[in-house]
């Protein structure tokens, strides 16, 4: 590849930001609070809600190919053009973090799932429309997110599947955009509590997670989550904004749940949160009553009811794998009770350290009763990837504390202690074991609520000890900020450098750079009953949709113009 290819790739990229960005701006329009002082990070992630959206409908009739796209993209420029004539100039800030961030996506590693399912799922959703029973052709077929839905709208000319892993770094480009803005220009009228979370969040983001590989379709939902949080926090305790504020803020935090729960349907867990409306907020009545009145609840049911068909028609499920919302003896092509049943069992079993690469227990229906898992779990997954992530969030406490111990000695208080503060941290413990007893996996939405439950006591402390009115602490915030970028760069460039390093004559070289590699998988197409499909023995990958890993047991016919595969 030459440096032509890699300004392509550059410019690329940047229109689909900018389109999304339109997109955003469309969702505020029908929202109807273009009058709110907007965070342009908030409008970003809005953007990709609503192309999440749009993507899952257009699927039922189109597929994702290139004219698809490009007018997609076109109709989301214009949105920008016309709802914000100076968007240069309110968007700089956007367009300046993705250029500090856009090292991240060249030869972005692909996480192991990739190949697996995330690449073949979005590929099948840009090759074709709605097909039925694809959970019956592929485990990874079964699993359903918007997240595939969005990349599937990066299938363009020049680099076809090239710029699927585009749509994570616009996730944590508008979330860094997102904090930076709520830290720096709104400080003053958002909690102090709800900086300090913000500016751990930032902090972890840029040092922890620097690498796309680690995000999948686990770390788009966490930060969805993380900024559900936020909005919860200022909602509930904020006495600083008004009720039209509350109100947005209330509207916000529906879409983003709601949106997480489409990414990854583990994160409906975080919704319980709305129990503390019925103890902790005023006037109950008065925000039913505007949420109803408004237009509002569409962007509440229309991603959800398509979220639920999708699921049913890959697998006859209403919510995959929750096996009482099955149909699988009505419908010939959905999946069947029994392997829904052992996949529950298998699911469970993998999230407590009892199966998985090179993982064998016996007995694994006793492992997995009451509490049994838990000395195996401890030595086969804390011992490593719990306990690293523990030290991470220690350290970040330890670093923050360096900066402002002056501050954490001093006697004055600046922060009123609210006692049901409290009652939210209780929550955050009742989610954690919620997670922890049932999928303690931290991919599995566990990663902002274990970091939180380290955090957040240390955060409502140094929350009555830091003024972040104070220029000289913005200005001791803004030197740690610089120091994890500087972590963030580093592990960019050294993760190139590795790349570059690996000989041409190695199967995973990136010798096309600055695009990932991907493995060049062997198929033979094949005709099933009159229906040409592409047989392969591994993993999909990059095979044309649609690709199936058996022949014998499948059985395909074609109603009403829609695919059916069916197993036999």
């Amino acid at each position: 590849m030459t440096i032509s290819t890699l300004i392509l790739f550059f410019i690329f990229s940047l229109i689909i930001l900018f389109s999304t960005i339109g997109y955003g701006l469309l969702t505020v329009k029908l929202l109807r609070s273009e009058k709110l002082n907007f965070n342009y990070g908030l409008i970003g992630i809005l953007g990709l809600f609503s192309l999440s959206i749009i993507s899952s409908y257009t699927h039922l009739l189109f597929s994702h190919n290139y004219i698809h796209n490009l007018t997609i993209i076109l109709l989301g420029l214009l949105c920008l053009a016309i709802l914000n004539k100076n968007f240069f100039k309110e968007t700089k800030y956007t367009f300046i973090i993705f250029i500090f961030l856009f090292i991240s996506i060249l030869m972005a590693k692909t996480n192991e799932d990739f190949g697996y399912y995330h690449l073949p799922n979005s590929l099948q959703f840009a090759e074709q429309k709605l097909q039925f029973g694809l959970g019956n052709l592929n485990h990874g077929f079964k699993h359903i997110s918007s997240l595939f839905m969005i990349m599937s709208l990066n299938y363009l000319p020049l680099f076809n599947f090239y710029l699927f892993n585009l749509t994570n770094l616009l996730f944590l480009t508008f979330f860094i955009t997102f904090l930076l803005f709520e830290i720096y220009f709104k400080n003053k009228k958002n909690l102090n509590l709800s900086n300090i979370l913000l500016s751990f969040l930032l902090i972890l983001f840029l040092t922890k997670f620097a690498r796309l590989a680690e995000f999948g379709s686990d770390l788009s939902g966490q930060i969805i989550i993380s900024m559900f949080i936020f909005y919860l926090l200022e909602f509930f305790y904020n006495e600083k904004i008004s009720q039209v504020e509350k109100i947005y803020y209330l509207k916000i935090s529906l879409i983003l749940i709601t949106f997480a729960v489409t990414l990854k349907f583990i994160s409906v867990i975080y919704s319980s949160f709305y129990l503390m409306f019925f103890l902790v907020v005023k006037n109950k009545n008065f925000f039913f009553l505007n949420l109803i009145k408004s237009n509002f609840l569409i962007f509440i049911f229309a991603p959800l009811a398509i979220f639920i068909f999708l699921n049913f028609s890959a697998t006859g499920c209403l919510i995959y794998p929750v096996k009482t919302l099955c149909f699988s003896e009505k419908f010939d092509w959905a999946v069947s009770s029994d392997v829904i049943s052992y996949l529950n069992f298998y699911y469970e079993l993998w999230a407590k350290g009892g199966a998985g690469p090179n993982i064998s227990v016996e007995n694994s229906e006793d492992y997995i009763k009451n509490i049994n898992w838990l000395p195996h779990w401890f030595s086969v997954y804390f011992i490593g990837k719990f306990s690293d992530f523990l030290l991470v969030a220690i350290f970040l406490i330890l670093v923050f504390s360096s900066f402002y111990i002056k501050n954490i000695f001093s006697k004055k208080k600046i922060f009123k202690d609210v006692p049901r503060i409290k009652i939210f941290y209780l929550h955050l413990l009742l989610i954690f074991f919620l997670w922890f007893f049932n999928f303690p996996t931290l991919r599995y939405a566990g990663y902002i609520v274990v970091f939180l439950i380290i955090i957040y006591p240390f955060s409502v402390f140094a929350a009555k000890k830091i003024d972040f009115s104070v220029k000289e602490n913005v200005k001791k915030l803004t030197i740690i900020f610089i120091i994890s970028y500087s972590v963030f760069l580093i592990k960019n460039v050294t993760r190139i450098n590795n790349e570059l390093s690996i000989s041409k004559n190695h199967h995973n070289n990136f010798a096309n750079f600055p695009l990932f590699w991907i493995k060049d998988q062997k198929y033979e197409p094949i005709m099933i009953d009159g229906h040409k499909v592409n047989l392969t023995k591994g993993a999909c990958w990059g095979i044309p949709s649609t690709c199936v890993k058996g022949s014998s047991y499948l059985k395909i016919k074609k109603k009403n113009n829609y695919i059916f595969y069916i197993k036999k």
